[in-house]
């Protein structure tokens, strides 16, 4: 009986925090880009602070055990060389779309950032996909 009290208390007041962030009006920027905007930000800070936090950025870790371990900063660099390769080397621009097939490692996600920092749409894929998965993509997202 006394979980059921205070099971009803708390669901109150669930229901009154919902209600006080449904009535907020937040201003919301016309353009975000999270790559500059969030990760460029932690970045900046990173640098004036002149340490790098207890946490990193990005923390992967493999099936062995192996860890990749990057900084705001070093997140940062190595999507905007990412970046550069996409709209440089490549050719593509924002809006574009890309679908990157690749296997579980930390490239991934670097290509996932430079996407951002663009523009270019990402069309995620694992390395299991055959060739009729593959096309069946492209011709959905008219890649």
């Amino acid at each position: 009986r006394p979980f059921h009290g205070y099971n009803r208390l708390l669901t109150s007041q669930i229901i009154a925090h919902y209600d006080s962030i449904n009535q907020c009006k937040t201003e919301l920027p016309e353009y975000f880009n999270f790559a500059s905007d969030v990760l460029d930000e932690w970045s900046q800070l990173e640098k004036v602070d002149g340490r790098k936090p207890a946490n990193p950025a990005f923390w992967w870790v493999n099936e062995e055990g192996e860890e990749v371990k990057w900084s705001f900063e070093e997140l940062g660099f190595l999507s905007r060389k990412a970046a550069n390769v996409l709209s440089e080397a490549c050719g593509l621009q924002r809006g574009d779309r890309v679908i990157a097939v690749l296997p579980r490692v930390p490239e991934w996600w670097l290509l996932n950032v430079a996407c951002m920092r663009t523009g270019i749409v990402l069309i995620p894929g694992t390395s299991q996909l055959t060739a009729k998965d593959i096309l069946y993509r492209l011709q959905a997202s008219k890649a």
